[in-house]
């Protein structure tokens, strides 16, 4: 199996082109993704063909670091993206079918192993049942407001009143572990004025992470509910910065990926 790693704002993933999806993908995104005996990665992306569809130029599943599937990653998709458009070069768009539907993508720049791809993350929709706010606090976090959202996988978007207190550890476990067994995606935001919105980041099935493109999606929909942010907007997350355009319920979402290296593993991932 041919490994490509890539960086999307601090995210990192192992991206696979197969025939097909292997029946242990769970278990080689565990060992694979492990920082000690393997890649050190937030997901193991495999990208096949999409079968009869002709409207569709590749399927994309994602596992997290833990072996389990998440529906969408807004960093994960264009990362695969990359290395789609730098096999075809012609290609300047895909539709990628994921595991929330299908995802338009465009390149916008590609120098070297860098790129600069818009995505269109869909409709927001409103998330799980939140819990009362009482259920939400912990000792690091002093909460404003909280509402949950959905772009194919689910969030909750936690405003709070001082950022670089927040223990994204503890409070994003914490937060995250009142949505089992199904697991949320949680977000501390911050807005610092209505261009500009700062994320923290805890992700089911992998932990505290440098960015989330999907929430960087929710977060901003969100907070553009709440009057915090306009429609066009930067978000800042620990890995970097990606750009929002919020339009009738759509969130584009735009960043850079990096291809950082390629690895060869055998049957047995060695």
């Amino acid at each position: 199996m041919h490994l490509i790693k890539y960086e999307g704002l601090g995210n990192k993933f192992l991206v696979a082109i197969e025939d097909h999806l292997p029946i242990d993908g769970g278990e080689l995104a565990i060992s694979m993704c492990d920082a000690v005996n393997g890649f050190d990665a937030d997901g193991l992306i495999f990208g096949t063909p999409p079968g009869a569809s002709t409207d569709i130029d590749i399927h994309m599943t994602l596992f997290n670091a833990d072996g389990s599937i998440a529906e969408i990653s807004g960093n994960g998709i264009r990362c695969l993206a990359q290395e789609i458009f730098t096999r075809s070069e012609e290609k300047k768009s895909l539709k990628i079918l994921t595991g929330s539907g299908v995802r338009s993508v465009n390149l916008n720049t590609i120098q070297g192993d860098e790129a600069e791809i818009s995505v269109d993350m869909g409709a927001v929709r409103d998330g799980p049942e939140l819990p009362l706010l009482d259920f939400l606090q912990h000792s690091s976090i002093k909460i404003v407001r909280a509402a949950t959202a959905d772009v194919g996988n689910p969030h909750v978007v936690v405003e709070v009143e001082n950022l670089d207190e927040v223990d994204v550890v503890g409070a994003g476990s914490h937060i995250g572990s009142l949505w089992k067994p199904v697991g949320i995606n949680v977000h501390f935001v911050k807005a610092e004025n209505s261009k500009q919105l700062s994320m923290l980041t805890w992700e089911r099935g992998v932990g505290v992470t440098l960015a989330c493109g999907s929430g960087a999606a929710a977060s901003s929909y969100v907070a553009h509910e709440w009057g915090l942010v306009g429609e066009t907007l930067n978000i800042a997350m620990a890995g970097g910065q990606a750009q929002v355009q919020l339009s009738s319920g759509h969130v584009l979402l735009t960043g850079k990926s990096i291809r950082v290296a390629e690895f060869e593993v055998s049957s047995d991932g060695q």
